[in-house]
């Protein structure tokens, strides 16, 4: 039993799942702020500032984030490895740092660019980037994956592969070596066992962001690093990139900014968003965002606008289903009791429509990155829904249709902001994709029922008044998205 009367018990938490999502995310906010602001983590925030100049903020924003990707929502608790019987696992886990010195290296001459584009996990992520690339000059930018070599596919750019425990500057590491075998892991283990949560796994993770940025930004030199997953954002990064000189770090809107633990403590400078709203939750849920400039989509303006000019296309679809990666991701979104009916409500709606109204044409995409869904497959197979390649062009399916629908694609405020009339289905407004019910226009693109769907398939192709339907407030969704790159090119230029 612990004494202290303001002892958070972290790890006994576990989330009612008859209650809803937002409710839920706002206990476990509140948690992790409890846990973090605790007395007892006092020391450790001072051991790494005294060892490493990390300020306090920098750790534990960097602790919150950490915690708050790490509950499992399905499941409704944190991730196990914070239990403290995993505490000899984990220290054993700091041998990294000895095997880290076989690949370590000593200072080099520091090369400079104008930017670095960082956090690249796939070719197709560094594609997306390569018209901001190029109106830098390949020779200005630096481009940084994460453990994946894909030079060879790209000669004519500047690569570093971050990768873990890789290239550290030795002088660093040793030194890192010494203080944490002789205090840093003591200091960890009475925190540890004071709170009753293993710290030892975050603790690795601090000392690893700053011995690789360091090594990095030590010997590249830049005014700007961007990023495209801005639910990545790390604090450590970002402190060590301005310490070093740079002017500022940023990162586009990737997704719809859920009301979601993995959306919780975004640390970044700038933030470029989709549209004029739908990202104020961010504040609200422990985000450090200096400047928000809305741009537009930059995944929009890779995959759907090739030239400045937007296509014309012919209507060869009624509906388009727009999936999510649903299969894929059941431990984050299943946060309550109804969340499967809820999400699954989009295919048992669309396929009874399909067989009650036998002439309308629906069709349904997942992104390629989807995995198989058997339930989805299940609830389809009866229906006159057409399942088409998901490695087709989904922007392009969307815009040969009247209207889409989905359940949380980011594609509906993308088109919604380009003039597609574009539906969320969302049963008793539970869905944790769109903000509270109040806000006019979002509330008129949502579906709460099969008898509002069906009155909207009214409206829509019985009618066909799909062409008329007015979106409200295109530029809050997504700002028109021809010229995203330049958008971010003149801000930096400007900056």
């Amino acid at each position: 039993m612990n004494n202290n009367k303001n002892y958070v018990e972290l790890l006994n938490f576990k989330h009612n799942r008859e209650i809803d999502c937002k409710t839920t995310a706002n206990q476990i906010f509140n948690l992790i702020n409890d846990y973090t602001d605790q007395q007892e983590l006092v020391k450790l925030y001072d051991y790494f500032e005294k060892n490493y100049n990390l300020p306090t903020s920098v750790v534990k924003q960097s602790l919150r984030q950490y915690f708050a990707r790490s509950y499992l929502m399905r499941s409704g608790k944190f991730n196990s490895k914070f239990e403290l019987r995993n505490i000899p696992r984990y220290l054993l886990k700091y041998g990294v740092l000895i095997y880290a010195i076989f690949f370590s290296k000593l200072k080099t001459r520091v090369k400079k660019f104008k930017l670095i584009i960082d956090n690249i996990t796939s070719e197709l992520e560094l594609k997306r980037f390569e018209k901001l690339l190029n109106l830098f000059g390949n020779d200005n930018v630096l481009c940084v994956t994460r453990d994946i070599n894909i030079k060879k596919n790209f000669l004519k750019y500047n690569l570093y592969n971050k990768r873990m425990f890789r290239d550290i500057n030795l002088s660093d590491l040793l030194k890192c070596i010494f203080n944490e075998f002789f205090f840093g892991i003591w200091v960890v283990l009475k925190t540890s066992i004071k709170t009753k949560v293993n710290l030892f796994p975050i603790s690795l993770e601090i000392i690893h962001s700053y011995l690789s940025f360091k090594s990095l930004f030590e010997e590249n030199a830049a005014k700007f690093i961007i990023q495209g997953k801005h639910y990545n954002t790390e604090p450590i990064k970002n402190y060590l990139f301005r310490k070093f000189g740079g002017t500022a770090s940023a990162s586009i809107q990737k997704n719809i900014i859920q009301i979601d633990p993995i959306f919780f403590y975004i640390d970044i400078d700038i933030l470029f968003t989709l549209g004029n709203d739908g990202y104020n939750e961010l504040e609200k849920y422990g985000g450090r965002i200096d400047y928000i400039k809305p741009t537009g989509s930059l995944f929009m303006e890779y995959s759907c606008f090739k030239k400045e000019k937007e296509k014309e296309n012919l209507k060869k679809f009624d509906i388009a289903i727009l999936g999510i990666n649903g299969s894929n991701g059941y431990e984050r979104f299943d946060s309550y009791n109804k969340f499967m009916d809820d999400y699954y409500s989009l295919y048992h709606w669309a396929t009874k429509l399909s067989i009650e109204k036998p002439d309308i044409n629906i069709v349904s995409i997942h992104h390629a990155s989807a995995g198989e869904d058997k339930i989805e497959d299940d609830i389809l197979k009866n229906s006159r829904i057409k399942n088409l390649d998901k490695n087709l062009n989904s922007y392009e399916i969307a815009f040969a249709s009247k209207f889409a629908i989905t359940y949380g694609s980011t594609m509906a405020y993308e088109l919604n902001g380009h003039g597609l009339p574009t539906f969320f289905i969302d049963p008793e407004y539970r869905s944790s994709f769109l903000p509270d019910k109040g806000v006019k226009y979002f509330d008129k693109m949502r579906i709460d029922s099969y008898e509002s769907f069906n009155l909207l398939i009214k409206e829509m192709i019985d009618n066909k008044k799909f062409e008329s339907k007015v979106i409200e407030n295109n530029d809050s969704w997504c700002l028109k998205s021809f010229d995203v790159s330049k958008k971010i090119f003149n801000y930096f230029e400007n900056k």
